[in-house]
């Protein structure tokens, strides 16, 4: 008798163990980010950026071609990213490309990204803090290679809004992730 009892309790253990976890995995929160530019150079005219991250119903014809490839050699990533209106375009699916952000091609522009950091299926930048001054990140769109220098990496604590610190003069990328419980890990780069 004990021991049937013992069988039951373990797999009603392992029943709530595998429950909680593809909770967390695959959970979907209302998330609200904006981001801000500043200017290296003590430049003027700050751009705010919003972004919301709310859960959309899934279109089963929506054409699921990507946009864009990020490579980022030295942490073995490879990932597509979508267009922003993409279903797919979304930190609990895929790495986001930020609502205003400029795209690649866009002369001095801010190609802006983020993902999950942690040990969930989504969390894309995991390893963004291995990244060291001077790595490359490689975007591809429109059949055209952007290679981007690393340049500057900081932690900001995780208000709801992310301060970009970058040269304005110069075509940057902007990785963006979370670091610990309340922080955000911001790693910026520009155009080679």
């Amino acid at each position: 008798m004990r021991l049937k009892f013992v069988k039951i309790l373990s797999i009603l253990l392992i029943l709530l163990g595998n429950y909680s976890f593809l909770s967390y995995v695959y959970q979907i929160k209302e998330e609200k980010i904006s981001v801000v530019e500043k200017g290296d150079n003590n430049m003027k005219a700050d751009k705010p950026i919003k972004k919301e991250n709310k859960v959309k119903k899934v279109n089963k014809n929506i054409n699921k071609e990507y946009l864009a490839i990020i490579k980022i050699p030295k942490i073995n990533l490879t990932r597509h990213l979508y267009e922003k209106g993409s279903y797919m375009n979304n930190v609990d699916r895929n790495i986001e490309i930020l609502k205003d952000s400029d795209m690649p091609d866009v002369d001095k522009g801010n190609f802006i990204l983020a993902a999950h950091n942690g040990l969930s299926l989504v969390s894309y930048f995991k390893n963004l803090d291995k990244l060291d001054i001077g790595d490359c990140v490689n975007i591809y769109y429109n059949n055209k290679n952007y290679q981007y220098r690393i340049s500057k990496k900081y932690d900001v604590l995780k208000t709801g809004k992310v301060e970009i610190k970058k040269d304005k003069s110069k075509t940057s990328i902007t990785l963006i992730t979370c670091k610990e419980e309340d922080k955000q890990l911001v790693v910026i780069g520009y155009l080679i």
